[in-house]
């Protein structure tokens, strides 16, 4: 257990400028320009009891930022596992203890285990963040819109919660469903290394195209294979009605956003894939065991 804490500790330490020092900077930048929006705003306030408030904008501008730190996630991920998995491929050592190497199984799970941790970790927290960072144009826009008021902080932070919920389930969901095409990048990474990515891809419409040949076109639009990645690829989850929700004028409640997630996602086909995922990482190491040099 010790041996697989340091490993993912060693991941981190390699890649932290994606998932830590990347949306560092990112959030820097944001706080940035939100203090400037709202330093340089003409604010105006007013006492009217009646005027409403600017809650649904806080919860579109976080919602809406929240799923580009969901988009910047997996696109990291795809990098990542294309450059972890050969990275370190002439050096099984555990850390900084070189008289201490690890089976190369146990080294390819501990970059996934990374992958499903630490890594989505940090973006969460870069999405908490974001929610805190989030209030200040909400701030500036209800001070400056006429007939609206600014949230207070206890309705911002009952909207940071359903968002920060509602994050938390789809990212795991995301990571477990994407996970086999995620591993897939790894075991190209594993043999053919930096040319894991564009492989990645090219071989699944190499396969494609031959089997529209011996087929003739029959069958669905863009073949059997092409179309069951496409649909493999498309995680069908309930997504936030943002538009709906504005025009409703209702808080945001993530209960019934999550449970739409989780009655909507084919857990079957989540399950096999965590079972191919697996598979192809053994492939992955028993490959690196048996054809790259140390």
């Amino acid at each position: 257990m010790r041996a697989m804490v340091a490993l993912i500790k060693r991941e981190y330490l390699e890649h932290r400028a994606a998932f830590v020092i990347g949306p560092a900077i990112l959030l820097s930048l944001a706080l940035l320009a939100a203090l400037y929006a709202t330093f340089s705003a003409h604010a105006r306030w007013s006492i009217s009891a009646a005027q409403q408030n600017v809650l649904k904008f806080y919860e579109t501008i976080f919602g809406i930022t929240s799923y580009g730190w969901v988009l910047y996630l997996m696109i990291m991920l795809v990098f990542y596992y294309s450059n972890a998995f050969s990275a370190d491929r002439r050096n099984n050592s555990m850390l900084f203890w070189k008289s201490m190497p690890q089976t190369d199984l146990k080294i390819l799970f501990s970059k996934v285990l990374a992958g499903l941790t630490i890594f989505p970790a940090a973006i969460l927290l870069a999405i908490g963040l974001t929610g805190i960072i989030a209030y200040l144009p909400a701030l500036t826009a209800g001070n400056v819109l006429p007939g609206f008021a600014p949230p207070s902080v206890g309705q911002t932070f009952g909207a940071w919660s359903q968002i920060m919920l509602i994050a938390i389930v789809y990212i795991g969901i995301g990571l477990l469903w994407y996970l086999p095409f995620l591993a897939w990048v790894g075991l190209l990474s594993t043999i053919v290394g930096r040319w894991a990515i564009p492989l990645s891809a090219l071989i699944p419409l190499i396969i494609g195209f031959f089997e529209f040949m011996l087929t003739g076109g029959e069958g669905p639009e863009g073949g059997y294979v092409l179309s069951f990645l496409s649909d493999r690829l498309h995680m069908d989850v309930q997504r936030i009605d943002f538009e709906t929700a504005w025009m409703l004028g209702e808080p945001l409640s993530a209960m019934p956003i999550i449970a739409n997630m989780v009655q909507a996602t084919d857990w079957i086909s989540l399950i096999g894939g965590i079972a191919v995922a697996t598979i192809l990482i053994v492939v992955a190491s028993e490959y690196r065991r048996r054809f790259v040099l140390t």
